[in-house]
């Protein structure tokens, strides 16, 4: 790892050219080079494989992309993929108890702002893999629709994490660390040749912590390894697994107090003391590559990802105020004990074919994606338990189990999906291309039900995604672009999909969008601007005659534009910034409220923050030393439709600071939210906050070789 920060030092001694003149050829590639410290500029020079399978770099494609290294994301001390994500421009981490949860230009959630990993989907209702930034090389994001690249579910982006690959270099690294609330972490790694034609890549981390709430104890293991085989030249085949086993903590957030945090509550774990939450994710694939000339190359992908999650917890709470004859109560609901089980096995197979049209240099990938999904859905389904303990001291009990709600299994869902795409990339000169895409996808989901055959059902809703953009580069440093996409998102997880959604169409979404990408003053600066308009329509909404019935003509929009800048203004000295600014309101939606019809266009949806920035800046005041920091703002959000609960906005500020001591080794401090900012990172039902961690300090010492 610290390899990689020398090497950005060193790039760093370049001389400055004259301001804001152009770079050369020989800067941008350095541009790719001087990345790799401790901040990530903005990357415009490399390819970036989640947003595009034509191998374009960022100057090259009619979109909003970034991308974010991963040694700069370990560096950084962010634990988790959703934290470094959410430094991202626009991007805003609302991850509840577990599993992924981002927000994207007006839109959240799994089904609107996909997660991959590397470049696969995962068709999952709860996402929790991969466990640990240690095993990303680098993270990916495309800002806007991508349901062209991986189907229905991408409306708002996609965020692909791109795993640590065998390489030809010998590298070995670790971590060791330790921090607040009885914390520690340990991760090492290696990689490099075995002998010719062979080599690996192996990663393990582990982390524990204690928490800062009551019974908030945590742990998370991850494993991955991989084999390359190069027989020839031109082929290689690469066989990978990765494990994960997690633990995360039990804690269900607080309730609110008349709308409000009562900060006095805030480390009160009322959930059952039995709780338990494990996650269990396995994934294995074999990638056969074949360079089977200058102008064609094929690829195909086989995977297989199982996993078996266990939930049994009390999750929803509600505050009970104080009467003349009793004390202020919490009630218990929502005992949910649930097993999911999952299986999907697939294939992605692509032809990547350079040739001339017209006399005119095109790039063209075709390719299908092949899935079979099983979901299997074990639970206590109609617990309607309840339970109150006192809100200042409470005894939460066990879990409450209920003869007529038994735990068992309940359904399956099974899917079998296939797609064909298409992407290319016409030429017309130097200075300009046109870049486009389409994709076909037809999911069929079957639904079995042991409980009650009534719910069965066959459905299959299917969708035609495409996308046409224009790159006009009057330097080969500067870009403007304009891309018009569409989009399509289920109405819920297509692996848990019940009978009354499977009579409803997939919700469709466009966008139109333009920007521009620049390098300047010789590499030392890039910066970004897009603007953007996206309407999405076929959402639920209340029947007008019947508010208890739901049908799909609603419809929400957002617009927006957003910033990014990265400047090296003096030797050793990073600034990387961006910020966004969105508009997002429902057009048309109705919300039935007790039987009762409210009307909520114009309202912006929930959980969905106007205002973004991110600001980071990196300093090596002298050989060996370096000194860190930034903040990272998030706007007020609303916790429901009617715009009736505020969640208010929230301000957090890092700082660290590195010594390289010896070659190859460093120890590092650094506090995580130095103000003590007490903040909701997500909501949870109607009047439910899940909180955000406390000042956190963190000393570590990381090594490579």
């Amino acid at each position: 790892m610290l390899k990689f920060t020398t090497v950005a030092i060193a790039a760093f001694s370049f001389a400055a050219p004259c301001a804001f003149a152009e770079p050369s050829e020989d800067d941008l590639s350095q541009a790719a080079i001087i990345v790799t410290g401790v901040v990530d500029p903005l990357r415009l020079n490399q390819t970036n494989e989640g947003a595009s399978r034509l191998g374009l770099t960022a100057l090259e494609m009619p979109a909003s992309v970034e991308t974010l290294d991963g040694d700069a994301i370990r560096l950084r001390g962010d634990l988790t993929i959703q934290d470094a994500a959410a430094r991202a421009t626009g991007i805003v981490n609302t991850s509840g108890v577990f599993g992924f949860g981002l927000s994207a230009r007006g839109f959240t959630g799994q089904n609107s702002v996909m997660t991959l990993y590397d470049g696969m989907r995962m068709y999952n209702n709860t996402l929790t893999f991969p466990a640990d930034p240690w095993m990303a090389q680098s993270v990916e994001i495309l800002r806007g629709p991508a349901s062209v690249l991986y189907g229905e579910g991408a409306i708002g982006g996609a965020v692909n994490v791109v795993r640590k690959q065998p390489g030809d270099e010998t590298q070995v690294s670790g971590r060791f660390g330790v921090a607040s609330f009885d914390s520690f972490n340990v991760a090492a790694g290696a990689g490099g040749p075995i002998r010719q034609g062979i080599t690996y890549r192996a990663d393990a981390s582990f982390r524990r912590s204690e928490g800062w709430m009551d019974r908030g104890d945590s742990d998370a293991l991850a494993l991955a390894g991989a084999i390359r085989l190069k027989p020839s030249s031109d082929v290689s085949v690469t066989l990978s697994h990765d494990f994960s086993e997690q633990n995360p903590r039990s804690w269900f957030g607080v309730p609110l107090v008349n709308g409000r945090l009562d900060r006095s509550l805030r480390k009160n774990n009322y959930n059952v003391t039995d709780a338990r939450l494990r996650f269990r994710d396995n994934w294995s694939q074999a990638k056969i590559e074949w360079t089977a000339s200058d102008a064609l190359t094929l690829r195909s992908t086989f995977y297989h990802l199982w996993a078996n999650k266990y939930w049994k917890n009390a999750e929803n709470l509600t505050y009970i105020p104080a009467t003349a004859d009793t004390a202020a109560q919490v009630r218990q609901g929502s005992f949910l004990e649930l097993y999911h089980i999952q299986k999907q096995t697939g294939n992605r197979t692509t032809a990547n074919l350079n040739h001339e049209l017209g006399g005119l240099e095109n790039q063209l990938v075709v390719g299908f994606d092949i899935n079979r999904i099983s979901y299997r859905n074990v639970s206590n389904s109609g617990n309607n338990a309840t339970r109150l303990v006192d809100a200042v001291d409470p005894d939460p009990g066990l879990f409450i189990h209920q003869s007529t709600a038994t735990t068992k299994a309940r359904y399956t869902n099974r899917i079998r999906q296939y797609s064909v795409f298409a992407e290319d990339r016409l030429k017309f000169s130097d200075r300009f291309s046109l870049v486009g895409g389409i994709r076909y996808d037809r999911p069929e989901i079957t639904k079995t039900d042991y409980v009650n055959a009534a719910n069965n059902f066959t459905s299959t809703p299917d969708a035609v995604t495409w996308r046409m953009g224009a790159v006009y580069n009057p330097a080969p440093s500067l870009s403007l672009y304009g891309q018009y996409a569409t989009a399509a998102d289920p109405v819920g997880a297509l692996v848990s999909t019940s009978v009354a959604q499977s009579d409803f169409d997939l919700s469709t979404g466009r966008q139109y969008e333009a920007g521009i990408k620049h390098i300047f003053w010789g590499a030392r600066g890039q910066w970004t601007l897009a603007v953007y308009d996206i309407v999405k329509r076929k959402l639920l909404t209340s029947d007008p005659l019947i508010p208890t019935i739901q049908v799909q003509v609603g419809q929400q929009s957002s617009r927006g534009v957003e910033a990014s800048l990265f400047l090296e203004p003096i030797d050793r000295v990073n600034i990387t910034l961006n910020g966004a600014l969105l508009r997002a309101r429902y057009d048309d939606f109705s919300e039935s409220v007790g039987g009762v019809l409210f009307q909520r266009a114009g309202n912006r949806p929930s959980n969905v923050a106007t205002k973004t920035a991110n600001a980071f800046v990196s300093w090596e005041f002298t050989k060996g030393w370096v000194v860190d920091g930034g903040f990272s703002y998030v706007g007020k959000r609303y916790q429901d439709a009617a715009n009736s609960r505020i969640v208010p906005a929230y301000t957090l500020t890092d700082a660290g600071m590195r010594w390289q001591f010896v070659e190859g080794a460093s120890a590092a401090l650094r506090v995580r939210n130095i103000f003590n900012e007490t903040y909701a990172r997500a909501t949870y039902g109607q009047a439910q906050w899940v909180l955000g961690d406390p000042r956190t300090m963190e000393a570590a010492l990381h090594v490579a070789f």
